[in-house]
């Protein structure tokens, strides 16, 4: 059976605690497929696959665009070698998979239709600028930023690279992707929920029974979620190296 590469962008100290060992079990677990794992930035002590080491870039056009510039720089290096196939998954290590998922689930675009110029958060900023720039080529604006992981073809990722330049514009990434390379996108919902404060175990099952894939918000990770992710997501997995203590007691990290 043919593999299917998935990617996470990692940088540790970001990291609130292990949602990246989660995020990995479940796709072992939930993904009807064989999976094969990629981390591309640093590492945590526990990981022991396939990893692309990577700092995190000190220089940039804008500094109030770091992590964006960051994680476009890591991907644009990773794609560029012989060990990233010709089509992947990328991740976020706040990604879980809830219920059983094949690698046609992952190529249905699925995206917010509507735009509007937003706020002065840089991330607002880089939005404005993407649609605009779409704008500009005659492309649709459909918002692929929707929390979900995106599937990619590694030659038209560098053309999107090289065409917009985006080693020195912030540029979303998956938007741009998405609106110059797929079409007819679905709605995201209720295929991926994404909670922005912290969920209770009885909310946690809800979520469980109508969705597909859980994301949340970074202020979402507690004791109650890793705890709640630990009892769907117990068995080690290949990539993690301390075997002994994955099912220690849940803390935050």
């Amino acid at each position: 059976m043919a593999e299917t590469q998935f990617i996470w962008l990692y940088l540790h100290k970001e990291a609130k605690g292990d949602e990246l060992r989660y995020s990995m079990r479940s796709v072992y677990q939930y993904f009807k497929g064989t999976p094969k794992i990629t981390l591309v930035g640093d590492k945590p002590d526990w990981y022991c696959g396939h990893h692309i080491s990577m700092p995190r870039i000190q220089e940039v056009p804008d500094t109030r665009f770091h992590s964006l510039f960051d994680t476009s720089h890591k991907l644009h290096t990773a794609i560029q070698r012989d060990d990233i196939d010709d089509q992947f998954v990328v991740m976020m290590d706040d990604h879980y998979f809830l219920k059983p998922v094949t690698y046609n689930d992952l190529l249905v675009p699925r995206a917010q239709a509507g735009w509007k110029p937003r706020g002065s958060h840089w991330w607002d900023i880089s939005i404005t600028r993407t649609m605009q720039t779409l704008e500009r080529y005659g492309k649709s604006t459909h918002l692929f930023e929707t929390h979900l992981m995106h599937v990619f073809e590694r030659e038209k990722l560098l053309k999107i690279f090289n065409t917009f330049n985006m080693h020195n514009v912030p540029l979303a990434r998956n938007t741009l992707y998405g609106n110059i390379y797929r079409e007819y996108p679905q709605n995201c919902n209720p295929f991926v929920v994404s909670p922005q404060h912290k969920q209770s175990k009885q909310q946690l099952n809800k979520i469980a029974m109508s969705s597909t894939v859980l994301n949340h918000a970074s202020n979402c990770w507690d004791t109650t979620l890793r705890s709640w992710l630990n009892a769907r997501l117990q068995d080690p997995v290949e990539v993690e190296l301390c075997h002994e203590t994955c099912n220690a007691s849940p803390a935050v990290v």
